[in-house]
């Protein structure tokens, strides 16, 4: 497999599943020393088992104290920081006047408050060295959404307008940031009240029976994984501020 990550170190969060996994599982095969973040530590623990180069670091992405001690443990230990895959989120499903403030707050926590504290505490270390990749995972629900996920989507339109601020914010010092945007991926965020979004009647018939995804399937974590990883290598040096979206050909249809 190639090592084109050798000698860098990654934070990637919501790591326990999905993207978050799979993003990390590819970083470590191309060689780097990816801190794995998540909540679920008997997750973690079984990934780093299976995967040499993943530590794992359990934390919550709201504990801003917790994320500062791992950035902090992270150049103790290696001496570096060259990449943060911000990947954490959440959601919930529920129209305007059935939803709470205090929802639509834990929604901005996790999904956009979260991305900028870590960002903050690991640009100091990527100026230093004068080299740095971050990727926010964003959503075509940035664009393209439907009622019952507005915080969601008020997140993700967030991350990709903050992202293009921040990638001309922090170009000088070599700091590239860019955005992976996926469409309907198989992952456990695709299960919606016991029903996987991606095998549903209405999936089947309208998405794929009729191409509204060209593809005419889902996509697979690893396969967003892989965007990441290009924005994350070497081979990505003049790319910054820009939206990957990876969905299939969906948004092409809207």
């Amino acid at each position: 497999m190639e090592q084109a990550l050798t000698g860098r170190v990654a934070l990637v969060t919501g790591a326990s599943s999905g993207i978050g996994r799979a993003a990390a599982v590819r970083l470590a095969g191309q060689g780097a020393q990816v801190v794995a973040i998540a909540r679920r530590a008997d997750r973690l623990d079984e990934l780093a088992a299976q995967c040499p180069g993943i530590r794992p670091y359990p934390a919550d992405v709201t504990d801003h104290p917790a994320l500062s001690r791992c950035v902090d443990d992270t150049v103790a230990q290696y001496g570096r920081l060259d990449i943060l895959v911000n990947n954490a989120g959440m959601s919930y499903y529920k129209r305007l006047l059935d939803s709470s403030l205090a929802e639509w707050r834990q929604t901005m926590a996790v999904n956009l408050e979260a991305m900028y504290v870590l960002a903050r505490l690991v640009a100091p270390h990527m100026r230093q060295q004068h080299y740095g990749r971050i990727v926010n995972v964003s959503s075509i629900q940035a664009t393209a959404t439907e009622a019952v996920v507005g915080p969601y989507a008020a997140t993700k339109g967030g991350i990709s307008a903050w992202s293009r601020s921040l990638a001309v914010d922090l170009a000088e010092y070599g700091i590239l940031v860019n955005v992976v945007a996926p469409g309907f991926i198989r992952t456990e965020m695709s299960v919606i009240d016991g029903v996987d979004e991606t095998e549903s009647e209405v999936f089947r018939e309208w998405y794929a029976g009729r191409r509204k995804i060209p593809l005419a399937r889902a996509g697979e974590p690893e396969e967003i994984a892989d965007a990441i990883a290009f924005l994350c290598g070497d081979q990505c040096t003049y790319i910054t501020g820009q939206t990957l979206v990876v969905d299939g050909g969906l948004t092409v249809t809207f």
